[in-house]
């Protein structure tokens, strides 16, 4: 005893410093006793762990144990203590692993277990809490003593906490301690059997198997919840719908949870709709929240509200389907609504928990934030922005889209602030992004090294843009994105049959001469690029050209912009000139009505306003002619599309009164008249155009004639409603029967084009459309205003007969007939329309394409925008090469790639797991029981990396808690190689090195103290790298679920 304990009666045992710890008192009892009887509230294996090499000297060691717990019912209590007792010393075991990885000491106490030298009970009739400890000694005359206080049989207990322990030494007393003790003992139950179950499951040897497996289904937990109760049993939609989609719905339930907003990227015709259904369902109907839904006008009226009626009709939201529904649905368009809109979405801010957005690429552009000083309406944007913004109650929002960025990186930005309202360190403790605005700035600086260039439009370089986006923390954990090559392998794994895609064939070109068209016109187009400022100078979107202002620091990013507004408008009359004589013509007519405005606001002294009034005398006819023209196509109260602007609206400012004493604003106005010149001499021309002479036009009647598509659904897409509406009247009066067009100024209800279009795959048919004296449409032309969400699918032939200058635009409008077939609406087609059925599952498309002045064609296009585009001649898709028809085939090959996608190594992986899922039903709830630092080791692959693997669980902020969590959070391989002496984080690379079958063996050669040392140096990365970004406070660490060495075998 201490000498502060000596001449006392009580003999303390409290763990401080200057006096006795538990631990040593049962360290000095072990060799002199024969059997310890120990009361404990709770029993850990660190406790026999510390008396190792001291507890082997005993006979018997009985352990009686409590637990804490809630239960009321006898059973439920009985089980609860049991589980609670066992779930206790699991946890204990786990703890241990972090200074014992291979857990020395622990196969004794097994031993020990399974001989019977040490027992173990549960007290299950009431809350047990006592502590005590019953040391039989060895020697009678010593006796037995007991050790009673508040010391719980855990390292803690024994060592740390301030406890309070008093020795009993009197033989009367410690008799009735054990009369006690096996009184308890005897009501109590035998759990030992359990305990050997419960450390047996970390004392296993587990082969490499067990440790990729068990990787795989960390990393996909990880990363997505899992099936409820819910899922499986109630949910109308979720047995409706595939894997793929499935692991959609998952993933953005976590991902939601976790950052307040998530993607969904997948490409077209995936059936994005139907997990945004499944989200709806749950959100309203096992979540109680309320939900609002914004889509496109047309995608709201033919897609959502149909699938809402047939599937969820118990939701109501639509129709009056149910009496009450916390469901509502709102076109895009109705944000900027007048009458009680604006008093609705007041109460939408104030009471929705949830917003889901589908085509939400709608909202990457930013617009006006409105002022009432220049009467400027806030954009859509910012009115679904201020929406969101409801500090008083925060929203979930949910964004569906193909394209999460169509001309720049920002674009994504710009979504993602929908939700992260402009907080630019919104993803700070989360992802460890600190700064959103200036990652994004680092993003497109990455970008630019790559093409070499200033970007105008991502999308010219949309391969290298997602390759960075990939690879980038938020994207990576705020999106769920899949190709469609992944989406039709993992169907064929599920059922074995991948029908629900269409065969798509090889484009086929749809010839016809520019020159027989357009003929002197064609001449004086070319001429007018030759200039020293292409085609016109446009100085009124270029003012900064003509500066001449005191200050000399010309803003770079504004004369950027400006730069590229001419430049789009040159790109956008190329492009309008191929499309059609009318395109062009309008184009120019629009362009000149902003020039002559340009002109009537500068025009200031008597001579320049007589000018003006002498050049609108002499181009009065030309004027005149552009109107009527405009009168033909668009009527006389026909509103023009806002997509037929000549310059987008969000790269277009309105322009300023400009200063003489800071521009040259005579060279100005000087230039601008040449512009208007040219125009004239270009409607001028135009007039002597007929539609008998337009060879692509009468090249489309006699496709649309031919043994091909006579008789078949026709979709036929252009850029320009210009244009859609010029072949509407052409095809009408060729007498193509069943024509009909839409653009974004369409009066017609979209809902009801697209269902009498594709009346199928829109919930009706042939005979109900005829039945309503509804007109079954054949041939439908449009802009892209239909190339994204819609079902077209009772259409297998689509012609494009504008050349497409954007990739990403040709697969939106193949995916709007490429898409997922249903059986069961195909059955009924074919049914009742058996002369289709050789046609079903084939999906046809033209590309129309002028071979001889292709050339000249794409050559202006590179003068205007420095960039080459090369568009195979039988084909016409975009390639490198394009000289030799290997040329083609190759292009073909890679557009078919960039079409299905590229399974990433991350959606492989997915595969493989749903694989091994499929052929052992068992192996999911196995590893699921699996203890956590599950080890193994293996010979390396012959091409892997010697090193070692290392699968964690990374804990994040919860926003809700506030506080660091694992299902928080998310999991991360790591692989340290030995031979580079570098950390590996790649999962693609590193499960290469890893990926092990049932049978591969389990071989460990690598020094236990070198495998410790790794382990250490790779915790160290973690602290120093994830959790150093994510902020996370002392004591919050990483969970390491398993590892494996991997040696030269």
């Amino acid at each position: 005893m201490p000498s502060d304990s000596k001449g006392r009666d009580l003999f303390i045992v409290d763990n401080s410093v200057s006096g006795w710890t538990g631990l040593r008192y049962l360290e000095e009892w072990s060799s002199i006793a024969k059997a310890f009887d120990i009361a404990t509230g709770y029993f850990e294996i660190g406790a026999l762990l510390a008396l190792d090499g001291k507890w082997q000297q005993l006979d018997k060691i009985r352990i009686l144990m409590g637990a804490e717990t809630t239960h009321r019912t006898r059973k439920a209590l009985l089980d609860a203590v049991r589980d609670r007792a066992l779930q206790i010393l699991d946890g204990s075991i786990e703890a241990d692993k972090g200074v014992n990885p291979f857990l020395h000491g622990v196969p004794a106490i097994l031993e020990g277990l399974r001989s019977g030298q040490i027992e173990c009970r549960v007290y299950d009739k009431d809350k047990f809490h006592a502590k005590a400890y019953i040391t039989q000694a060895k020697l009678e005359v010593v006796g037995a003593q007991a050790l009673v206080g508040s010391s719980n049989f855990t390292v803690p207990g024994l060592t740390r906490n301030i406890e309070l322990n008093i020795q009993v030494q009197s033989a009367r007393e410690v008799a009735q301690l054990q009369e006690w003790f096996e009184s308890h003992w005897n009501d109590a139950t035998e759990v030992t059997d359990a305990v050997i179950e419960t450390i047996s499951r970390h004392t296993q040897l587990y082969t490499p198997f067990d440790v990729y497996a068990k990787a795989l289904q960390e990393f996909f937990r990880g990363h997505e919840l899992t099936a409820s109760e819910w899922d499986e049993t109630r949910s109308k939609m979720f047995p409706r719908i595939d894997r793929y989609q499935k692991e959609a719905y998952w993933a953005l339930m976590k991902i939601a949870r976790q950052h307040g907003g998530a993607f969904l990227c997948d490409g077209v015709g995936l059936g994005k709709t139907f997990v945004g259904l499944m989200l709806i369902e749950r959100l309203i109907l096992h979540e109680g929240r309320r939900v609002v839904l914004f889509a496109p006008k047309a995608t709201k009226e033919g897609v959502w509200e149909p699938h809402l009626r047939e599937w969820l009709p118990h939701i109501g939201g639509v129709g009056g389907g149910a009496d009450f529904s916390n469901l509502a649905v709102f076109s895009h368009t109705d944000l900027g609504r007048k009458g009680d809109f604006p008093e609705r979405f007041r109460r939408i801010a104030e009471l929705a928990d949830v917003v889901v957005i589908d085509e939400a690429h709608h909202f990457r552009n930013l617009g006006s934030r409105g002022s009432e000083e220049d009467v400027k309406e806030p954009s859509r944007y910012y009115r679904l922005y201020e929406l969101l913004s409801n500090a008083e109650r925060p929203k979930t929002v949910f964004m569906l889209t193909a394209t999460p960025i169509n001309n720049r990186l920002s674009d994504f930005r710009h979504m993602a602030e929908l939700f992260t309202h402009r907080d630019e360190t919104y993803f700070a403790r989360t992802l460890g992004v600190n700064n959103l605005r200036a990652h994004f700035n680092q993003m497109e600086k990455a970008l630019r090294g790559r093409v070499g260039h200033d970007l105008i439009d991502v999308s010219e370089h949309m391969t290298e843009a997602q390759e960075i986006l990939f690879t980038d923390e938020i994207f990576r954990h705020i999106v769920v994105q899949r190709s469609r090559a992944y989406a039709r392998e993992s169907q064929l794994r599920e059922s074995g049959k991948a029908t629900s895609f269409p065969e798509r064939k090889a484009p086929q070109v749809a010839e016809y001469s520019i020159r027989k068209t357009y003929g002197r016109l064609l001449d004086m187009f070319e001429n007018a690029f030759t200039r020293k400022n292409p085609l016109f100078t446009l100085p009124m979107y270029y003012p900064l050209a003509w500066y001449e202002g005191p200050d000399k620091s010309i803003d770079r990013i504004e004369e950027n912009r400006q730069k590229q507004v001419v430049g789009l408008i040159r790109t956008n009359f190329l492009k309008r000139f191929e499309s059609s004589v009318t395109a062009f013509e309008l184009s120019c007519d629009r362009l000149l009505q902003k020039l002559l405005a340009f002109l009537e606001v500068h025009s200031e002294t008597m001579t320049e306003k007589k000018k003006l009034e002498h050049w609108k005398t002499d181009s009065a006819e030309a004027l005149g002619y552009a109107r009527r023209r405009q009168l033909e196509l668009w009527g006389e109260d026909g509103e023009e599309s806002e997509d037929e602007d000549i310059v987008p609206q969000e790269l277009l400012d309105a322009v300023a009164h400009l200063r003489r004493d800071e521009y040259d604003v005579s060279a100005m106005m000087a230039e601008t008249f040449r512009d208007l010149d040219q125009l004239v001499h270009f409607i001028a021309e135009a007039r002597k155009f007929e539609p008998r002479h337009d060879d692509k036009l009468q090249k489309l009647i006699r496709l649309l004639q031919s043994k091909e598509l006579a008789g078949q659904k026709v979709l036929i897409f252009t850029e320009f409603a210009d244009t859609a509406r010029y072949l509407k009247r052409q095809l009408d009066q060729a007498g193509i029967d069943g024509v009909a067009q839409v653009d974004s100024a369409t009066k017609a209800n979209r809902a009801d084009v697209i269902q009498r279009f594709s009346p199928y795959y829109n919930g009706t048919s042939s005979s109900a459309l005829n039945e309503k004296g509804r007109a079954e449409i054949r041939v439908l032309i449009s802009t892209d205003v239909l190339s994204e969400g819609l079902n077209l699918q009772d259409s297998s032939r689509m012609i494009n007969y504008d050349i497409h200058w954007n990739p990403v635009r040709l697969m939106q409008r193949i995916g709007r007939v490429d898409r997922r077939m249903n059986p069961e609406v195909e059955k009924r087609l074919v049914a009742d329309h058996p002369d289709v059925a050789s046609s079903r599952g084939k999906v046809s498309f033209w590309n129309f394409l002028p071979p001889e002045e292709l050339n000249e064609i794409l050559s202006l296009y590179t003068k205007v925008t420095q960039k080459t585009l090369l568009i195979s001649k039988t084909l016409g898709i975009e390639g490198k090469k394009l000289l030799t028809p290997e040329d083609d085939f190759e292009a073909l090959k890679e557009f078919n790639h960039a079409y299905e996608g590229t399974r990433t190594a991350v959606e492989d992986m997915h595969l493989e797991y749903q694989a091994l899922l499929q052929g052992d039903p068992g192996l999911e709830v196995r590893l699921m029981r699996l203890p956590g630092s599950v080890f193994s080791g293996r010979e390396r692959p012959a091409k892997g990396s010697r090193g070692v693997f290392f699968c964690y669980a990374l804990p994040a902020l919860d926003k809700e808690t506030d506080e660091f969590t694992e299902e928080a959070g998310t999991t991360r391989w790591y692989l340290f190689d030995l031979d580079r002496g570098a950390i590996l984080e790649e999962p693609g690379e590193i499960a290469a090195s890893i990926r092990s079958k049932p049978d591969t063996p389990r071989k460990c050669t690598t020094e236990e103290k070198t495998l410790v040392e790794i382990r250490g140096k790779v915790d160290k990365h973690i602290k120093n790298t994830y959790l150093k970004r994510v902020d996370a406070p002392v004591g919050v660490k990483p969970k390491l679920r398993c590892w494996m060495e991997l040696n030269e075998g």
